[in-house]
């Protein structure tokens, strides 16, 4: 963070540069096959001491890999006497054998085991990611051990974020991540719209305070598509290319809010529509939304003598949506930022019409779940087909994210606790309303195929 002189010359203003990406090796935690050791043949072959250690632990069940995870700060490199570690521009945190005196303090410092010390060289020895093409990643056929290029999610997350720090959301705030990311892809030439809700304190302020740069509106829950109409138009009239852009929850878009939206949707107004769906009313104390999964509990859908939670199936909004012909609509989650950055710019550059973009932002405190899991549950939400991700232009549509082989339903429902007291029926009319949605999806694309704008019928 720098402190910068405000306009009058006596103010400072606190500015925090973007945090950077880095291109990285991800493992799956403990998800290995018993006894695979590909990896660690593979990084052997290329580099003659392996850099990579299979770890299987049969007693506790727990079978991985380890590397160095190329630490920001890394401990490894404090400790190094002679200065033969250092952590490059590039993120990377590398060691010159030539000055390594085998002394063995980097392996002491690490806490993470991602650097050795190898007992014929007499040196130490750790992963440097092979300058981009690492051979066990490469090697991995089960996708547990892959190398993430982030570099193409900076380029389109190129603008500032516009919102301040140190903000009253929820620590670890799913819609916070989404509102953020949206903004900072978005870029400045923007009018942003909220409602009541959680992520309204971050568009339009707390009390006096301000806390984004962005001009916003803070509208009812119940006309949000017509404020935005009002400020489109008449932005289109002074010639300015300004996007309005609403951030609004799924109360405000799926129950008390919907036939506004619809309105807009067949009317084509030129305006961007994010809805962040956490499934319920949670700045209120988690009541139910039409959009909340069967079976959840939640304040208003409780679990008890005669009732496990919400009887009905969550409202498709984004289908709905979809089935107006709207010049773009989508569904998007917190954990694959790629994919909706993606989407964003797809659904900005829709300028003849309205783009929808349904964001599946889970809400660890009303989910019942650890301050950190939100975008773990969002990740194993589409890796079971909780969250289909899909897109539609005119009502073409194509799944962005297919999921062949779903991961087991439980693994999804036991990250929280407002799942956690179904039973094998309760999980199974779950899964029936989970594939039920998925299929839907599918027919949707078989039936109706994405067309690429300029295609031959596409528009």
């Amino acid at each position: 963070m720098a402190l910068r002189p405000g306009p009058a010359g006596d103010r400072v203003t606190a500015v925090t540069a973007p945090p950077a990406l880095r291109d990285t090796l991800c493992i799956e935690w403990g998800a290995c096959p018993p006894g695979c050791r590909d990896c660690v043949e593979a990084c052997a072959l290329a580099r003659g001491v392996a850099r990579v250690t299979a770890l299987d632990l049969a007693e506790v069940s727990f079978h991985g890999a380890l590397t160095c995870g190329q630490c920001g700060e890394p401990a490894c490199r404090d400790a190094c006497p002679t200065g033969a570690i250092v952590r490059e521009e590039s993120g990377v945190v590398r060691l010159d054998q030539e000055r390594c005196v085998g002394c063995g303090a980097c392996a002491g410092a690490c806490a993470w085991g991602g650097i050795t010390l190898d007992a014929v060289t007499g040196r130490a020895s750790k992963c440097d990611t092979c300058g981009g093409r690492p051979a066990c990643a490469l090697a991995c056929t089960t996708g547990r051990l892959r190398w993430v290029e982030t570099s193409a999610l900076a380029r389109r997350l190129g603008h500032p974020d516009p919102f301040t720090q140190g903000v009253s959301l929820c620590p670890g705030c799913a819609a916070e991540l989404g509102f953020r990311t949206a903004f900072r892809a978005i870029g400045p030439d923007a009018v942003v719209f909220a409602a009541p809700g959680c992520a309204c304190m971050l568009a339009c302020g707390l009390g006096t305070a301000a806390t984004t740069r962005l001009p916003s509106v803070m509208s009812l829950m119940t006309n949000v598509p017509s404020l935005m109409t009002g400020v489109a138009r008449q932005l289109r009239r002074s010639g300015a290319r300004t996007r309005a852009v609403a951030f609004v929850g799924d109360g405000t878009t799926a129950d008390v809010g919907f036939q506004p939206l619809s309105g807009a949707a067949e009317r084509g107004e030129p305006i961007v529509y994010i809805c962040y769906d956490n499934e319920g009313y949670m700045n209120t104390g988690a009541q139910r939304s039409s959009t909340t999964l069967q079976g959840a509990r939640t304040m208003t859908t409780p679990v008890g003598p005669g009732q496990a939670g919400k009887r009905q199936v969550p409202k498709d909004v984004a289908v709905l949506m979809a089935m107006h012909g709207a010049a773009y609509v989508a569904t998007a989650s917190v954990s694959h930022p790629e994919d909706f950055a993606a989407k964003l710019e797809r659904a900005l550059a829709a300028e003849d019409g309205l783009a929808y973009i349904h964001l599946y932002a889970p809400c660890h405190v009303g989910w019942q779940a650890p301050m950190d899991a939100a975008v773990e549950i969002a990740r194993m939400a589409v890796l079971t087909r909780v969250f289909p991700l899909w897109e539609a232009r005119r009502g073409r549509f194509r799944l962005t994210h297919p999921i062949a082989h779903p991961r087991p339903l439980g693994d999804f429902a036991g990250l929280m606790g407002r799942l956690r007291h179904l039973d094998e029926d309760g999980l199974r009319a779950l899964g029936r309303a989970v594939e039920e949605r998925y299929r839907r999806v599918e027919a949707l694309c078989a039936a109706l195929p994405w067309q690429e704008p300029g295609a031959a019928g596409g528009r």
